[in-house]
């Protein structure tokens, strides 16, 4: 027996030995936000077939999207979850002639049915084809059939509930990735077509044939809301034009005025009127009795995904989750994780951070929306004077995914992102918090975005690390990402260059203590720059799949730390190699913040902390280095 344990003994002394790199030193701190995102409100049948039920769908991360069925009498809610984990929201809903609710689903494009009757769900496929990452939107046409458009192929399918038969119609545009159908009174389909080059095409079920109504030159970036009057009718709006129109079957376009539009009113079938506030809370209006209820949305929900992770302005750590958009805290002195609740306007989640003179901004998605945080008053959020977090609205043009954000030079905010969907070409965008003015520069590289932000102190100029790709919905133009550097005095580009051939992003950047400049690349390549002699002085592998957008930092051991998805690494600047750290227990899918020794990012729904070794860096490394350039 002798001989066993003292194998097995030496195998526990020797074992961790021979592991590259393990996962010891990292802690889950837990789940920051545990809230749903409303995609609508809803007015349907409920159990006993009458239109006297509120349906707000719910979306969350990685867990089914449900829907939360609302007595507006009794205000009690009653959640149903979908069948499939893997379908986490809906951005389409309709019912048919029997009384049954219809949800287009992401992120497998699934054509879901509830049955307010019995209570159950059923799935019906992927009529769209297996290739669609999501139903754009649902319609119920006169005859009954179920009409749905997908991304991103922009197909158009219908589905009959008296037969369960579905017909696939294929493209509705050649090149664009968006489909979103609204049936007509008259039976004919009408298409918007989204983002990159709008358009309008009407399908024909009967002959099979489709049609565009917008000329080919006058298609250009933007979008085409539809909807169907209570007439029947198809109106709609161009976002660049904002005059509202009414479709005259295949014959074009006639200007209407928005006063003269019929649309469905938002209503119970006894005329009460109902809106969501801030995914949380329902609100039913009676107009006759002038009388107003509130009703408290309760359900059980999975945590939202951790988009972004930050160091505050008191050495906090700072984040922001995805849908809904949420800011929360956690204190390294204290342990202790906290909801802070909205901070902005804006609806998606926060981008980019940064601390200035004791406060924290933050930009959000979408529109670039800027708020600000003051960790010492009390939470009031708003867009007063005193509201803390307060909303500062928009950027501006071109700053419609704020990426990255530097705090300090010139004592003003600088904010680099990309466009809006269906354009090219972000911007850099400046803030000054002691006269609230704000200029966004756009085009600052031609049909390229800003991705990633960092300070040149001696030479007092701003590193940009850009994209080629624009806002959702377009194509790259440009084959390889620049580096420029630009001046916060003139507000001006000063040089620009292409640090990595065959890059498309650069990803992150960040400064040694003794001026040089690093970047990490998309095709996991890091470039050392010189910002003195204005060169690229080498470009080497990481060695890594998959790093994180703004996940490069400067420790205070001289050091840069980074994230990958699957590794966190440092790159010692008097080697110039990349060496891993450890291999987490979790895929890293967000960051990342230093305070101290500690690295923080985000994994899914939950956040986590990484303890930085004390013995310092591993001397050997992953990374494979491929000498000058």
């Amino acid at each position: 027996m002798k001989k066993p344990i003292l194998l097995f003994t030496l195998l526990l002394i020797f074992f961790p030995l021979l592991l590259p790199a393990v996962s010891f030193g990292f802690r889950d701190l837990g789940v920051p936000v545990r809230e749903a995102v409303s995609w609508g409100a809803h007015v349907g049948p409920g159990k006993n077939g009458l239109r006297d039920t509120i349906y707000v769908s719910f979306a969350q991360y990685q867990a089914p999207l449900f829907l939360l069925a609302v007595n507006p009498e009794t205000g009690e809610t009653r959640q149903f979850n979908a069948p499939l984990s893997t379908e986490m929201g809906s951005w389409g809903f309709t019912v048919d002639a029997q009384g049954r609710i219809y949800l287009g689903s992401y992120y497998g494009a699934h054509l879901l049915r509830f049955d307010p009757k019995t209570e159950i769900w059923d799935d019906l496929g992927q009529p769209g084809g297996e290739k669609e990452t999501f139903i754009c939107s649902l319609t119920t046409a006169p005859d009954g059939k179920i009409w749905g458009g997908t991304f991103p192929s922009a197909t158009l399918f219908s589905y009959d509930p008296e037969t369960g038969k579905t017909q696939d119609f294929g493209r509705m545009d050649p090149d664009q990735f968006y489909c979103y159908p609204t049936a007509g009174g008259d039976g004919l389909i009408y298409c918007a077509i989204q983002f990159e080059r709008f358009d309008i095409v009407v399908f024909d079920p009967e002959k099979g044939t489709k049609a565009a109504l917008i000329r080919p030159e006058e298609r250009k970036a933007g979008r085409v809301h539809l909807m169907r009057g209570t007439d029947g009718k198809v109106y709609g709006r161009f976002s660049t034009t904002k005059q509202w129109f009414r479709i005259e079957g295949k014959e074009g376009l006639k200007e209407v005025s928005e006063s003269s539009i019929p649309l469905p009113p938002k209503v119970l079938p006894d005329g009460r009127r109902f809106h969501l506030v801030d995914n949380n809370l329902l609100v039913i209006e009676d107009p006759v009795k002038q009388e107003k209820k509130e009703i408290p949305l309760t359900y059980e929900a999975a945590g939202a995904f951790v988009f972004v992770v930050g160091r505050g302005p008191d050495d906090r750590i700072y984040g922001s989750s995805m849908l809904p958009l949420r800011l929360f805290s956690y204190d390294p002195q204290n342990e202790t994780l906290k909801n802070l609740g909205k901070a902005s306007l804006a609806t998606g989640e926060v981008y980019s951070m940064g601390a200035l003179d004791g406060k924290l901004y933050l930009c959000s998605y979408p529109e670039g929306r800027l708020s600000v945080y003051d960790p010492e008053k009390p939470l009031r959020f708003g867009d007063k004077e005193d509201s803390n977090p307060r909303d500062l609205g928009a950027m501006g043009e071109g700053l419609y995914r704020p990426r990255a954000m530097l705090a300090g030079p010139q004592g003003r905010l600088y904010v680099g992102g990309y466009p809006d969907y269906g354009l090219l070409g972000g911007a850099i965008g400046v803030y000054d918090p002691l006269t609230n003015q704000k200029r966004v520069y756009r085009h600052v590289v031609p049909n390229q975005s800003i991705a990633s932000l960092a300070y040149l102190e001696k030479e007092d100029l701003i590193a940009a690390g850009c994209s080629v790709r624009g806002g959702t919905g377009t194509r790259a133009i440009e084959k390889e990402a620049k580096l420029i550097l630009w001046d916060p005095k003139e507000e001006k580009k000063a040089f620009e260059t292409i640090p990595v051939p065959e890059a498309k992003t650069v990803l992150s950047l960040a400064l040694t203590s003794d001026g040089m400049l690093y970047g990490i690349t998309d095709n996991e390549k890091v470039f050392v720059f010189d910002p003195q002699k204005r060169e690229v002085k080498k470009v080497f592998d990481l060695g890594l799949n998959s790093p994180l957008e703004i996940s490069l930092a400067l420790a205070p051991d001289g050091k840069l730390y980074g994230l990958a998805r699957e590794a966190v690494f440092a790159i010692d600047p008097k080697v110039e190699e990349v060496s891993v750290l450890a291999i987490p227990p979790v895929p890293i899918t967000a960051g990342m913040a230093i305070v101290g020794e500690n690295i923080y990012f985000g994994s899914d729904a939950s956040l986590w902390q990484y303890e930085i070794p004390s013995k310092g860096i591993p001397k050997q490394g992953k990374g494979n280095n491929s000498g000058n350039r």
